[in-house]
């Protein structure tokens, strides 16, 4: 990744269960690092997450290496959720073009668009799961939480 196109909020370095699903969060800046703060507000803590804001500028071509790179060594063995703002945004391409490379090397990736908190809160409760569970979990985390108030 460039650096001067993306920045990235470290994940958090306590040990996680062996066998469980890196989640990781990339949307246009600040929204990604936003995500986590509010998910640490809420658990009242760190949260293990990955968060990758996307400066302008940035395009799959660039950024999609680096990505791969850096997910691969995060992986623990049970696939990676990649949680992304816009469909067809550069952040959602770079997902897109980095789970093709992922899923390459045997690497179980899945990319949801629409992240929102609920969908974060969501899957980070349910992190335990099973890729494909995570995320339709993350997705029905969305679904379920919007409605019209008034």
């Amino acid at each position: 990744m460039a650096k001067e196109h993306m920045t990235t909020a470290d994940q958090d370095t306590a040990p996680a269960a062996a066998k469980t699903v890196v989640i990781a969060v990339m949307a246009h800046a600040p929204l990604a690092s936003a995500l986590k703060e509010v998910a640490e507000h809420v658990f009242g803590g760190s949260v293990d997450l990955t968060a990758i804001d996307v400066l302008p500028g940035a395009c799959a071509a660039d950024s999609t290496d680096a990505l791969v790179a850096r997910l691969t060594d995060l992986n623990r063995g049970a696939g990676v959720l990649l949680l992304t703002d816009l469909p067809g945004a550069s952040p959602a391409n770079i997902c897109a073009t980095s789970a093709s490379a992922l899923l390459a090397k045997t690497i179980g990736c899945a990319v949801i668009t629409g992240v929102n908190v609920s969908m974060l809160l969501r899957v980070l409760n349910y992190r335990n799961q099973s890729l494909d569970d995570l995320a339709q979990q993350a997705i029905e985390g969305a679904r379920q939480t919007i409605a019209r108030l008034s």
